[in-house]
Protein backbone atom coordinates (compact mmCIF):
# COMPACT_ATOMS: atom_id res chain seq x y z
CA UNK A 1 0.00 0.00 0.00
CA UNK A 2 1.07 3.64 -0.57
CA UNK A 3 2.13 2.99 -3.81
CA UNK A 4 0.45 3.00 -7.64
CA UNK A 5 -0.05 -0.38 -8.74
CA UNK A 6 3.01 -1.83 -9.98
CA UNK A 7 4.47 -4.24 -12.14
CA UNK A 8 7.98 -5.92 -12.17
CA UNK A 9 10.79 -5.48 -14.36
CA UNK A 10 13.30 -7.80 -14.59
CA UNK A 11 15.59 -6.04 -12.73
CA UNK A 12 13.11 -6.00 -10.07
CA UNK A 13 12.43 -2.42 -10.22
CA UNK A 14 8.67 -1.83 -9.68
CA UNK A 15 7.28 0.50 -12.42
CA UNK A 16 3.77 2.04 -12.67
CA UNK A 17 1.46 0.04 -14.88
CA UNK A 18 0.11 2.70 -17.67
CA UNK A 19 -3.30 1.27 -17.50
CA UNK A 20 -3.52 1.95 -13.72
CA UNK A 21 -1.85 5.42 -14.10
CA UNK A 22 -4.92 7.35 -12.69
CA UNK A 23 -5.59 5.37 -10.00
CA UNK A 24 -2.83 6.84 -7.63
CA UNK A 25 -1.57 5.10 -4.50
CA UNK A 26 -3.00 1.75 -3.15
CA UNK A 27 -4.79 2.53 0.46
CA UNK A 28 -6.46 -0.46 1.49
CA UNK A 29 -6.49 -4.31 0.19
CA UNK A 30 -9.08 -6.12 2.16
CA UNK A 31 -11.18 -9.39 1.14
CA UNK A 32 -14.54 -9.64 1.23
CA UNK A 33 -17.53 -11.90 2.19
CA UNK A 34 -17.21 -13.69 -1.25
CA UNK A 35 -13.48 -14.32 -0.33
CA UNK A 36 -12.46 -11.41 -3.29
CA UNK A 37 -9.55 -9.16 -2.56
CA UNK A 38 -10.99 -5.33 -2.97
CA UNK A 39 -8.23 -3.07 -3.69
CA UNK A 40 -8.85 0.46 -3.21
CA UNK A 41 -6.67 3.90 -4.18
CA UNK A 42 -6.61 7.31 -3.81
CA UNK A 43 -9.10 7.98 -6.67
CA UNK A 44 -11.61 5.89 -5.95
CA UNK A 45 -11.34 3.26 -8.11
CA UNK A 46 -11.67 -0.43 -6.70
CA UNK A 47 -10.77 -3.36 -8.06
CA UNK A 48 -11.66 -6.73 -7.12
CA UNK A 49 -10.20 -10.28 -7.94
CA UNK A 50 -11.11 -13.31 -7.31
CA UNK A 51 -8.60 -15.81 -4.76
CA UNK A 52 -7.87 -17.82 -7.76
CA UNK A 53 -6.07 -14.60 -9.32
CA UNK A 54 -3.42 -14.65 -6.85
CA UNK A 55 -0.56 -16.00 -6.49
CA UNK A 56 0.71 -15.14 -3.60
CA UNK A 57 -0.39 -13.19 -0.43
CA UNK A 58 0.75 -12.14 3.54
CA UNK A 59 -1.10 -10.86 5.64
CA UNK A 60 1.93 -9.91 7.90
CA UNK A 61 0.79 -6.48 9.97
CA UNK A 62 3.79 -3.89 8.51
CA UNK A 63 4.39 -0.61 10.86
CA UNK A 64 4.24 2.85 9.21
CA UNK A 65 7.29 3.20 7.51
CA UNK A 66 8.61 -0.71 6.51
CA UNK A 67 6.31 -1.32 3.56
CA UNK A 68 9.84 -0.15 1.71
CA UNK A 69 11.52 -2.05 4.01
CA UNK A 70 9.48 -5.19 3.00
CA UNK A 71 9.54 -4.48 -1.09
CA UNK A 72 13.71 -4.37 -0.63
CA UNK A 73 13.57 -7.99 1.44
CA UNK A 74 11.90 -9.32 -0.96
CA UNK A 75 14.35 -7.75 -3.79
CA UNK A 76 11.65 -5.61 -5.30
CA UNK A 77 13.15 -1.45 -5.59
CA UNK A 78 10.00 0.17 -4.93
CA UNK A 79 9.00 3.64 -7.04
CA UNK A 80 10.41 6.90 -5.74
CA UNK A 81 8.29 9.08 -4.03
CA UNK A 82 8.35 12.62 -4.02
CA UNK A 83 9.03 14.28 -0.43
CA UNK A 84 10.63 17.21 1.33
CA UNK A 85 12.95 16.35 4.00
CA UNK A 86 13.24 18.30 7.46
CA UNK A 87 15.97 20.93 7.54
CA UNK A 88 17.48 22.31 10.71
CA UNK A 89 16.24 25.62 9.96
CA UNK A 90 12.90 24.19 10.67
CA UNK A 91 13.56 21.60 13.58
CA UNK A 92 14.45 25.64 14.94
CA UNK A 93 10.55 26.95 14.05
CA UNK A 94 9.30 23.40 15.43
CA UNK A 95 11.07 23.46 18.61
CA UNK A 96 10.07 27.44 19.20
CA UNK A 97 6.05 26.60 19.11
CA UNK A 98 4.81 25.56 21.98
CA UNK A 99 8.22 24.81 23.60
CA UNK A 100 6.67 23.99 27.12
CA UNK A 101 3.01 22.16 27.50
CA UNK A 102 1.57 21.60 30.83
CA UNK A 103 -1.29 19.11 30.94
CA UNK A 104 -4.06 19.01 33.25
CA UNK A 105 -5.87 16.10 34.56
CA UNK A 106 -9.07 18.31 35.75
CA UNK A 107 -11.12 20.42 33.84
CA UNK A 108 -10.36 23.91 34.46
CA UNK A 109 -13.29 26.57 34.96
CA UNK A 110 -12.86 27.96 31.20
CA UNK A 111 -11.31 26.60 28.38
CA UNK A 112 -11.34 26.05 24.70
CA UNK A 113 -12.51 22.87 23.47
CA UNK A 114 -10.21 22.16 19.64
CA UNK A 115 -10.82 20.03 17.18
CA UNK A 116 -8.74 19.16 13.58
CA UNK A 117 -9.74 17.89 10.73
CA UNK A 118 -6.76 16.46 8.52
CA UNK A 119 -5.89 15.87 4.81
CA UNK A 120 -3.37 13.68 3.50
CA UNK A 121 -0.91 15.63 1.27
CA UNK A 122 -0.16 14.47 -2.16
CA UNK A 123 2.35 14.97 -4.79
CA UNK A 124 0.94 15.30 -8.62
CA UNK A 125 2.86 14.52 -11.22
CA UNK A 126 2.12 13.51 -15.04
CA UNK A 127 2.71 10.51 -17.37
CA UNK A 128 1.45 11.61 -20.78
CA UNK A 129 -2.00 12.61 -20.61
CA UNK A 130 -2.27 10.80 -17.15
CA UNK A 131 -2.07 12.85 -14.03
CA UNK A 132 -1.15 10.52 -11.21
CA UNK A 133 -1.19 11.89 -7.24
CA UNK A 134 1.11 9.89 -5.35
CA UNK A 135 1.28 10.66 -1.25
CA UNK A 136 4.21 12.92 -0.09
CA UNK A 137 6.22 13.33 2.93
CA UNK A 138 6.14 17.52 3.51
CA UNK A 139 9.05 18.00 6.89
CA UNK A 140 7.93 14.96 7.97
CA UNK A 141 4.55 14.81 7.80
CA UNK A 142 1.98 13.02 5.76
CA UNK A 143 -1.03 14.82 6.69
CA UNK A 144 -1.84 18.60 7.43
CA UNK A 145 -4.86 19.92 9.12
CA UNK A 146 -7.59 20.77 6.73
CA UNK A 147 -10.23 22.38 9.22
CA UNK A 148 -9.55 23.91 12.66
CA UNK A 149 -12.55 24.84 15.07
CA UNK A 150 -12.67 26.48 18.62
CA UNK A 151 -15.50 26.84 20.98
CA UNK A 152 -15.09 28.46 24.55
CA UNK A 153 -17.02 27.59 27.89
CA UNK A 154 -17.26 28.61 31.49
CA UNK A 155 -18.29 25.42 32.79
CA UNK A 156 -21.40 24.21 30.83
CA UNK A 157 -21.82 27.86 29.39
CA UNK A 158 -20.31 29.18 25.91
CA UNK A 159 -18.21 32.08 26.16
CA UNK A 160 -17.64 34.47 23.32
CA UNK A 161 -14.88 32.26 21.70
CA UNK A 162 -16.35 30.65 17.99
CA UNK A 163 -13.26 29.83 15.50
CA UNK A 164 -13.95 27.95 12.43
CA UNK A 165 -11.67 27.67 9.47
CA UNK A 166 -10.55 25.80 6.75
CA UNK A 167 -6.89 25.98 5.15
CA UNK A 168 -6.47 25.51 1.69
CA UNK A 169 -2.81 23.55 1.58
CA UNK A 170 -1.34 23.53 -2.15
CA UNK A 171 -0.94 19.32 -1.92
CA UNK A 172 -4.69 18.81 -0.62
CA UNK A 173 -6.42 16.29 -3.33
CA UNK A 174 -8.70 18.17 -5.30
CA UNK A 175 -11.82 16.08 -3.56
CA UNK A 176 -11.07 18.20 0.09
CA UNK A 177 -10.89 21.09 -1.37
CA UNK A 178 -14.64 20.60 -3.03
CA UNK A 179 -15.09 19.54 0.15
CA UNK A 180 -14.57 22.74 1.88
CA UNK A 181 -16.46 24.22 -0.74
CA UNK A 182 -19.20 22.31 0.27
CA UNK A 183 -19.15 22.89 4.15
CA UNK A 184 -18.44 26.21 3.87
CA UNK A 185 -20.92 27.21 0.72
CA UNK A 186 -18.01 29.83 -0.25
CA UNK A 187 -17.00 30.87 -4.14
CA UNK A 188 -13.92 29.27 -5.06
CA UNK A 189 -11.81 32.58 -4.88
CA UNK A 190 -13.70 33.61 -1.85
CA UNK A 191 -12.72 30.01 -0.22
CA UNK A 192 -9.07 30.30 -1.30
CA UNK A 193 -8.56 33.89 0.32
CA UNK A 194 -10.03 32.95 3.24
CA UNK A 195 -8.61 29.45 3.68
CA UNK A 196 -5.39 30.72 3.11
CA UNK A 197 -2.87 28.66 6.01
CA UNK A 198 -1.03 32.28 6.99
CA UNK A 199 -4.13 34.47 7.48
CA UNK A 200 -6.21 31.39 8.88
CA UNK A 201 -3.17 31.02 11.65
CA UNK A 202 -2.55 34.46 12.01
CA UNK A 203 -6.33 35.06 13.22
CA UNK A 204 -5.89 31.53 15.54
CA UNK A 205 -3.20 33.25 17.24
CA UNK A 206 -4.80 36.55 17.70
CA UNK A 207 -8.29 35.15 18.77
CA UNK A 208 -7.50 31.63 20.35
CA UNK A 209 -3.80 31.75 21.51
CA UNK A 210 -3.71 35.00 22.99
CA UNK A 211 -6.40 34.72 25.29
CA UNK A 212 -4.32 32.17 27.10
CA UNK A 213 -7.11 29.68 28.43
CA UNK A 214 -6.51 25.60 28.43
CA UNK A 215 -6.85 23.99 25.20
CA UNK A 216 -9.45 20.78 25.46
CA UNK A 217 -8.57 18.23 22.73
CA UNK A 218 -10.48 14.75 22.64
CA UNK A 219 -6.81 13.12 21.88
CA UNK A 220 -3.71 15.34 21.68
CA UNK A 221 -1.63 12.90 20.19
CA UNK A 222 -2.23 14.25 16.73
CA UNK A 223 -3.94 17.61 16.67
CA UNK A 224 -1.61 19.00 18.44
CA UNK A 225 1.63 17.88 16.34
CA UNK A 226 0.10 18.96 13.00
CA UNK A 227 -0.89 22.00 14.94
CA UNK A 228 2.95 22.70 16.05
CA UNK A 229 3.61 21.25 12.42
CA UNK A 230 1.09 23.64 11.07
CA UNK A 231 1.78 26.28 13.17
CA UNK A 232 6.22 26.13 12.48
CA UNK A 233 5.92 25.82 8.67
CA UNK A 234 4.66 29.57 8.81
CA UNK A 235 6.71 30.78 11.97
CA UNK A 236 8.98 33.05 9.95
CA UNK A 237 5.91 34.89 8.72
CA UNK A 238 4.41 35.65 11.90
CA UNK A 239 5.29 38.95 13.64
CA UNK A 240 7.82 39.26 16.82
CA UNK A 241 4.08 39.61 19.02
CA UNK A 242 2.78 36.66 17.48
CA UNK A 243 5.89 34.23 17.61
CA UNK A 244 6.10 35.40 21.47
CA UNK A 245 2.49 33.86 22.11
CA UNK A 246 3.50 30.92 20.74
CA UNK A 247 6.72 30.29 22.50
CA UNK A 248 4.86 30.62 26.09
CA UNK A 249 3.72 28.00 28.11
CA UNK A 250 0.61 26.09 26.49
CA UNK A 251 -1.64 24.47 28.94
CA UNK A 252 -4.11 21.48 27.90
CA UNK A 253 -6.79 19.00 28.67
CA UNK A 254 -6.73 15.57 27.10
CA UNK A 255 -10.13 14.26 27.09
CA UNK A 256 -9.57 10.42 25.77
CA UNK A 257 -7.06 10.77 28.89
CA UNK A 258 -9.73 12.10 31.32
CA UNK A 259 -12.01 9.07 30.08
CA UNK A 260 -9.52 6.34 30.98
CA UNK A 261 -9.33 8.17 34.62
CA UNK A 262 -12.90 7.79 34.94
CA UNK A 263 -12.88 4.25 33.34
CA UNK A 264 -9.51 3.11 35.54
CA UNK A 265 -10.65 4.32 39.12
CA UNK A 266 -12.63 0.73 39.54
CA UNK A 267 -9.76 -0.85 37.65
CA UNK A 268 -7.34 -2.22 40.43
CA UNK A 269 -5.18 -4.05 38.32
CA UNK A 270 -4.69 -1.77 35.92
CA UNK A 271 -4.77 1.78 36.61
CA UNK A 272 -2.96 3.35 33.81
CA UNK A 273 -4.67 1.55 31.63
CA UNK A 274 -5.15 3.97 28.12
CA UNK A 275 -8.36 2.33 26.20
CA UNK A 276 -8.08 4.83 22.99
CA UNK A 277 -11.57 5.06 22.51
CA UNK A 278 -13.14 7.28 19.78
CA UNK A 279 -14.47 10.53 20.45
CA UNK A 280 -18.40 9.47 19.38
CA UNK A 281 -18.40 5.83 20.66
CA UNK A 282 -17.81 7.45 24.13
CA UNK A 283 -20.46 9.94 23.13
CA UNK A 284 -23.10 7.28 22.27
CA UNK A 285 -22.72 5.31 25.41
CA UNK A 286 -23.11 8.82 27.35
CA UNK A 287 -26.26 9.21 25.16
CA UNK A 288 -25.04 11.92 23.23
CA UNK A 289 -25.60 12.13 19.62
CA UNK A 290 -23.72 14.03 16.94
CA UNK A 291 -25.43 14.13 13.46
CA UNK A 292 -22.56 15.76 11.65
CA UNK A 293 -19.43 13.40 12.72
CA UNK A 294 -15.98 14.25 11.37
CA UNK A 295 -16.65 17.97 11.23
CA UNK A 296 -14.11 19.54 13.78
CA UNK A 297 -16.55 22.14 14.84
CA UNK A 298 -19.42 19.41 15.56
CA UNK A 299 -16.93 17.14 17.06
CA UNK A 300 -15.54 20.10 19.19
CA UNK A 301 -19.19 20.41 20.89
CA UNK A 302 -19.03 16.92 21.26
CA UNK A 303 -16.02 16.91 22.92
CA UNK A 304 -17.32 19.33 25.70
CA UNK A 305 -20.60 17.64 26.01
CA UNK A 306 -18.90 14.55 26.55
CA UNK A 307 -16.48 16.16 29.16
CA UNK A 308 -18.87 17.75 30.85
CA UNK A 309 -20.81 14.54 31.41
CA UNK A 310 -18.07 12.66 32.29
CA UNK A 311 -17.02 15.25 35.04
CA UNK A 312 -20.23 14.98 36.40
CA UNK A 313 -19.86 10.82 37.08
CA UNK A 314 -16.25 11.55 38.10
CA UNK A 315 -17.70 14.18 40.72
CA UNK A 316 -20.93 11.32 41.74
CA UNK A 317 -20.22 9.00 44.45
CA UNK A 318 -19.75 5.55 43.37
CA UNK A 319 -21.88 2.41 44.05
CA UNK A 320 -19.84 0.09 45.73
CA UNK A 321 -21.13 -3.23 46.02
CA UNK A 322 -21.62 -5.92 48.79
CA UNK A 323 -21.31 -9.48 48.31
CA UNK A 324 -23.96 -11.06 46.93
CA UNK A 325 -26.06 -13.22 49.07
CA UNK A 326 -28.49 -16.16 49.02
CA UNK A 327 -32.16 -14.82 49.10
CA UNK A 328 -33.76 -15.42 52.87
CA UNK A 329 -36.16 -18.14 53.09
CA UNK A 330 -39.24 -16.08 53.56
CA UNK A 331 -38.09 -14.05 50.46
CA UNK A 332 -38.14 -17.13 48.14
CA UNK A 333 -41.36 -18.16 49.39
CA UNK A 334 -43.37 -14.88 48.76
CA UNK A 335 -41.61 -14.98 45.63
CA UNK A 336 -42.97 -18.71 44.62
CA UNK A 337 -46.33 -17.36 46.01
CA UNK A 338 -46.55 -14.91 43.36
CA UNK A 339 -44.99 -16.42 40.45
CA UNK A 340 -47.91 -19.31 41.36
CA UNK A 341 -50.77 -16.89 42.08
CA UNK A 342 -53.49 -17.59 39.70
CA UNK A 343 -53.45 -15.30 36.68
CA UNK A 344 -56.69 -12.89 35.71
CA UNK A 345 -59.28 -15.03 33.37
CA UNK A 346 -58.70 -13.46 29.56
CA UNK A 347 -61.26 -11.23 28.50
CA UNK A 348 -64.14 -12.60 26.45
CA UNK A 349 -65.85 -10.71 24.20
CA UNK A 350 -69.99 -11.35 23.86
CA UNK A 351 -71.45 -12.59 21.11
CA UNK A 352 -73.64 -10.84 18.00
CA UNK A 353 -76.91 -11.25 20.06
CA UNK A 354 -75.36 -9.04 22.92
CA UNK A 355 -74.26 -6.84 20.96
CA UNK A 356 -77.46 -6.27 19.03
CA UNK A 357 -79.53 -6.46 22.11
CA UNK A 358 -77.40 -3.71 23.29
CA UNK A 359 -78.07 -1.66 20.66
CA UNK A 360 -81.40 -1.88 20.31
CA UNK A 361 -81.90 -0.26 23.91
CA UNK A 362 -80.34 3.00 22.14
CA UNK A 363 -76.49 2.60 22.78
CA UNK A 364 -73.99 3.70 20.34
CA UNK A 365 -71.08 1.23 18.84
CA UNK A 366 -68.74 3.51 20.32
CA UNK A 367 -70.36 3.15 23.96
CA UNK A 368 -70.57 -0.64 23.67
CA UNK A 369 -67.16 -1.10 22.15
CA UNK A 370 -65.97 0.72 25.04
CA UNK A 371 -67.57 -1.47 27.58
CA UNK A 372 -66.21 -4.73 26.33
CA UNK A 373 -62.61 -3.01 25.36
CA UNK A 374 -63.37 -3.25 21.83
CA UNK A 375 -63.19 -1.63 18.37
CA UNK A 376 -66.14 0.30 16.95
CA UNK A 377 -65.73 -1.87 13.78
CA UNK A 378 -65.56 -4.89 15.76
CA UNK A 379 -69.12 -3.61 17.22
CA UNK A 380 -70.17 -2.97 13.58
CA UNK A 381 -69.57 -6.05 11.94
CA UNK A 382 -70.82 -7.78 14.38
CA UNK A 383 -74.18 -6.42 14.30
CA UNK A 384 -74.27 -6.26 10.62
CA UNK A 385 -73.84 -9.53 9.91
CA UNK A 386 -76.77 -10.77 12.59
CA UNK A 387 -79.00 -8.49 11.11
CA UNK A 388 -78.56 -10.12 7.77
CA UNK A 389 -79.26 -13.35 9.44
Amino acid sequence: MNYPICQIEPSGQLVTVKNYASWGEITDITIDDNQRFVIRSTSGHTLKLGAKKIVRYDTTEASDGSVTALLKQNGYLPPVTAALPVTDQFRQQLAAVFPKVKALTKIPERYAVIDCEFGILFGVQRQGDNVIQRRVSILGEKASIFQLAVLGYAGNQPIDLFFNRYLDHPNFSPTLKLRGLKETQLPLATYEAQADPLAVLKAFIQEVIARRIPLVFWDKSNDLRLLRQTLAVHFAEFSTAEQALLGRELVVFDGSVYTNLVINRSNHARKNAHHYLPLNGVAGLLNIFNPHQHNALWDAQTTHCVVDALTKIQRTQPVVLTQPQPLPTHRREELLTTTLAPRPMAHVVPDAATFCQLRSTGQTYREIAQQFGVSTSTVWRAVQQASKV
